[in-house]
């Protein structure tokens, strides 16, 4: 059940971004401003993702890729949370 409770979050916080993005002006750099840090590349956001390479953990579309990724993921902690990446990503984020 926690597994599936999980993916759940992560379905309905995907759907939260592409809706914002959508209707909300500037949603996403408003939400990266309050981020610091870089990405690791550690591939643990885009885990499951059929264009991520597994041995170099990087995007293989990174530069053509479809509305669903977001370059700037993530947005917030929880966003972190969700995905399983809050003790390993790069960012953080003032609060």
């Amino acid at each position: 059940m926690h597994k599936l409770k999980k993916e759940s979050l992560k379905v309905l916080s995907k759907s939260k971004r592409i809706l914002a993005n959508t209707f909300i002006k500037n949603y996403e750099l408003k939400k990266i401003s309050s981020r610091s840090g870089e990405c690791k590349k550690c591939g643990k956001c885009c885990k499951g993702c059929k264009y991520l390479d597994k041995k170099t953990k990087l995007c293989k579309i990174y530069e053509k890729r479809p509305t669903l990724c977001f370059k700037n993921f993530p947005l917030s902690e929880k966003d972190q949370k969700i995905w399983g990446i809050e003790k390993t990503c790069g960012y953080a984020f003032e609060k």
